[in-house]
This record gives C-alpha cells, sequence and structure tokens, in this order.
C-alpha cells in the first residue's frame, strides 16, 4: 500500500495527538519588522551543541536556530514538513521516502543533499560514533538508501509511527558532514547547519552569539540580526534583569517566580499548554530501593497536593504517571494517597527500619531545592531520614543519564509520540533508563505498541503499560508544571511548541 503525505499534512497519530487541547496559534496583528537582537537568559548547563551527542535540555534553545531538522513539530504536536517537503509511506510502514528540499547550503557553503541525510543517519548509527541517539535508532532503522540528489528512502525493520516526530527533534537535526569532519571532536563547540542564524561564539559559562544567516532558504527568515544567549543563574536573576530590560526572555518560571512582574506593562507572560512531568526518580535495582515494601513507603509518605500549594500556589495538576490528560496515550491512574500511617506500615514490613538515612541528590537550582527541602521533611515524618545532597545544576543531568544518583528529583517534557518517552524510560534498554527499571512485560508492550498505527489498540497497550509501570513505581509523580515564558513586550510572535523548547526563529521586535 502506498501512501501519499504531501507539503503541509500532518501525520495521522501525531494529528490527533493533541486535538484541540492546545488551543490555536496566535494571530499576528502588525507586519513584522526586521533587525534587531534578541537577548535570552540562559541556563549554563550546555556542554555540546552537537545534536549528535547532545542529552542536555537547554542546548537545544540554541540548535534550533541553528539547525534545520527533516520535520517540523507545531504547536499542536503536528507533524509539518522543514527540510523534507514530502514523504511516502511504503511497504506497509517500513520503507519511508522522503522528497527533500532543493537549494538549501550548510552555513559552511556545502550542499543539504541525499548524500547528507544518509551520512547524518548513518553516523547516529555508527557505533563507533557512539551517539546516546544510537540506541533509539538502532532498532528502528535498518538502513538509509539515496534514491537520487533530493530523494532518499530509510528502510526500517518495522512499521514505526513515531520516527517522524523523532525527525523533528534531536535525531533529525542535519549537521555539515564536511564541518563535522574538519572540527572532529570540537564541532560541537564549532557547529555548522542550515537554520535561520549562523554560530558566532561561545564562551562558556558566559555567553553564546548568534547571527542572521542572510542566505537562509525559508522566505523573508529570519528577522532578527542576532540572538544573544546570556547565562543566568536562577530564575530570580533572570527576572530582575527582564525587568530591566537586559534580557528579552526568561523561561522555565512558576507561578512564585512571576510575582513580581506580573504588573509590569513591559513584560508579557506565556503560560505554558502542557507542563513538564515533576518526579522522584531512584535506582530501582539498588538498595533500598529495589525493596518494593520500601518503594511503597515513600509512595505513601509524600504529600502532593502540599508539594504544589507551596510550589505552584495550588495551580499545577497532581500527577500519577508520567502522560498528562489532553494527550491521545493519556491512561487514568490511581495516585498512591498521601496516608503517613500506610507509609510506616510499609517501612514496617521492608527491610530498613525507621531511622534509614538515604541521600537525595538535588541540583541547585529551579524547583529542585525547594522539592528536595519538602520530601526531606514529609519523608522524616514516617521516620526515614533524608541527607540532601546539593550539586551544581551544570552536569546534574548528564550524571542522572547515567544513573549516578540513588535518588533525585527529576522533570520531562512531552513529546509528539508516547514512544518517544516512554520507551527511552521505562523500557530496559532505553537509552534514559537512569532508574535501571526493568519489567518484561513492560518491555513486550512497549515493542507491540511502538510498530502499531491504530491509534486505539496501541492506546490501550500503552495504557496496560503504564499501570504496570505506575505499580512498580521506578518513579513517583508529583505534578504536571504550571510554567511560564517571559517576553519584553516588544517581542512579537512568540509560540510555544508542547515540548517546551523555545525556537525563536520567526519572532521579531516591534519598535
Amino acid at each position: 500500500m502506498k501512501v501519499m503525505v504531501r507539503s503541509r499534512l500532518m501525520v495521522a497519530a501525531a494529528a490527533i495527538a493533541i486535538a484541540g487541547a492546545l488551543g490555536s496559534a496566535p494571530v499576528v496583528a502588525q507586519e513584522p519588522v526586521r533587525g534587531g537582537t534578541l537577548t535570552v537568559g540562559f541556563p549554563a548547563d550546555a556542554k555540546t551543541f552537537d545534536p549528535r551527542f547532545s542529552v542536555i535540555f537547554s542546548e537545544r534553545q540554541v540548535m534550533y536556530p541553528v539547525y534545520n531538522t527533516l520535520t517540523k513539530l507545531g504547536p499542536d504536536f503536528s507533524i509539518n514538513p522543514e527540510l523534507a517537503t514530502s514523504w511516502d509511506v511504503l511497504d506497509g510502514g517500513k520503507r519511508i521516502v522522503f522528497k527533500l528540499r532543493t537549494g538549501v547550503k550548510f552555513h559552511d557553503g556545502t550542499d543539504f543533499n541525499a548524500e547528507v541525510v544518509k551520512w547524518n543517519i548513518d553516523s547516529r548509527l555508527d557505533e563507533e560514533t557512539k551517539s546516546p541517539q544510537r540506541k533509539q535508532l538502532v532498532k528502528v532503522v535498518e538502513s538509509v538508501d539515496v534514491v537520487d540528489e533530493h530523494t532518499v528512502a530509510f528502510n526500517l525493520l518495522g512499521p514505526f509511527p513515531a520516527l517522524m516526530g523523532m525527525l523533528g527533534q534531536r535525531v533529525g537535526f542535519m549537521v555539515s558532514p564536511a564541518a563535522a569532519q574538519k572540527h572532529g571532536e570540537e564541532f560541537g563547540s564549532n557547529p555548522v547547519g542550515t537554520g535561520p542564524f549562523i554560530f558566532k561564539e561561545w564562551v562558556r559559562g558566559s555567553h553564546v552569539r548568534l547571527e542572521r544567516n542572510p542566505n537562509y532558504w525559508e522566505d523573508g527568515l529570519p528577522y532578527l540580526d542576532k540572538i544573544h544567549y546570556e547565562d543566568v543563574a536562577g530564575s530570580v536573576v533572570g527576572i530582575q534583569r527582564l525587568a530591566t530590560g537586559e534580557l528579552d526572555y526568561v523561561g522555565q518560571l512558576s507561578p512564585n517566580d512571576i510575582r513580581s512582574i506580573e504588573g509590569n506593562d513591559d513584560v508579557e507572560l506565556h503560560p505554558v499548554k502542557v507542563g513538564r512531568w515533576h518526579s522522584l526518580q531512584w535506582r530501582w535495582d539498588r538498595a533500598p530501593f529495589n525493596d518494593a515494601n520500601f518503594r511503597l513507603a515513600v509512595a505513601h509518605a509524600i504529600d502532593r497536593k502540599h508539594i504544589v500549594d507551596i510550589l505552584t500556589a495550588g495551580m499545577a495538576t497532581m500527577a500519577a504517571g508520567p502522560t498528562p490528560p489532553g494527550l491521545w496515550w493519556y491512561s487514568e491512574l490511581e495516585a498512591f494517597e498521601h496516608d503517613p500511617a500506610k507509609a510506616k506500615e510499609y517501612l514496617s514490613k521492608s527491610s530498613y527500619k525507621p531511622g534509614t538515612e538515604v541521600p537525595l541528590v538535588v541540583a541547585g537550582t529551579g524547583v529542585y531545592p525547594r522539592i528536595g527541602a519538602l520530601v526531606q521533611e514529609q519523608l522524616q515524618a514516617v521516620g526515614i531520614v533524608i541527607q540532601l545532597q546539593p550539586v551544581p545544576q551544570k552536569g546534574w543531568y548528564g550524571k542522572v543519564l547515567k544513573g549516578e544518583f540513588e535518588f533525585t528529583p527529576t522533570r520531562w517534557t512531552q513529546r509528539p509520540d508516547p514512544d518517544g518517552l516512554l520507551q527511552i524510560l521505562f523500557h530496559t534498554d532505553g537509552f534514559a533508563n537512569s532508574t535501571k527499571y526493568s519489567n518484561p512485560k513492560v518491555d513486550a508492550l512497549l515493542e507491540q505498541a511502538r510498530t502499531m498505527t491504530d491509534i486505539p489498540k496501541r492506546k490501550a497497550i500503552y495504557a496496560e503499560a503504564q499501570q504496570q509501570i505506575a505499580a512498580d513505581l521506578p518513579y513517583v509523580s508529583l505534578f504536571f508544571a504550571v510554567e511560564y515564558g517571559a517576553t519584553r513586550k516588544r517581542v512579537q510572535d512568540f509560540e510555544w511548541i508542547p515540548d517546551q523548547i523555545p525556537r525563536f526563529r520567526e519572532l521579531w521586535l516591534s519598535n
């Protein structure tokens, strides 16, 4: 069977992902003005701007302006053309043939074509490259064929609906092979893409500088001359610098963070439409968390409502699992009730008695220190002694991915397909399975669901998998955050994508 997908059409699964739940795109009221510099408050935890190796959330704020992806995620998580203008799905979903945009050049002057796409995917698949994306791709992509200069085919091991969303994220960023080979291991500090902005400078711990690509392929874009990313030490400093006009954008703000700028006529707030999943994670395979009764004791000791009231002024949605309402794969789960008596009962059944000391590693910025303090207080009330271990934000997430911390608060944004988060976190071989959770039943369900195109059947399988994951407790879900981005009023056309990574590509500054 041949399925035709033409320009501006969305992939069926993604099209219904959040249908109606996220609202419509804002209407442009003015004609865009060209010129100016956008100054962005930026966390200082970036390690590389080579998308083949990137794992840090903040790195993509820089990568989206520098690179293009094969597909493009819309504000409703729809899948749209970008460097790929159209695609044909053949052989029951096992072969996808992409037509590529013509006349596109990298910032180093080299051509974007089918050979480039093959090199980018092959590089990620090559075991010697050591790309963290290899685990995602090697079970999906068998090979990539160059059909002609502007046509490339992906041969899959089986149908895989989530691929189209992946190609709008890290896997789909196209880097210049010539520049990557020229710079070698230093390419992450000298990134070269086809995007609307050219990378100019990175002073670690200080700033990143981008400048307008005068030869960008998309007519009329970009409007900005430059984007400057300034490292800021937390939201308090970022808000202060926004209020004084030193910054044009600050993100990851909580309801408590924005109180000082809510009445500021020069600032506009942009609420996130799908909140990040906040949770407590632990090494499921190590003591004391390899004891099911101990995990249940912690789960019942946690008062999620109190945490939500304190951290988000009661505005966040309490979470029982990783998927928020509004996404098609949402499954209603029964949350562990806050019950100190039950927590003490489970603790008494475990191999660990009252007074057990447990280290809780807490990143030093954002909500993490406050989550840590509240968790410490709540667990102390049932006899579990928490030793808070603050660590710098920089480097923290990389160590989380490596499973170096037994117990830590974390947060994750959603993906355009359930496979994008559930597979990487909860499959035994998931590349972000930092809890080392392993259940053969869950593995089988996730593997079955990822190859299916029937949405109702996929939803039923994901519901069963999420029920089992919730019972096994590799994470204690806390809440789906209420967050904001804040801009100066002169910043026009800001729009959220549900992955909560600001793109900055199409922004402009009013006079």
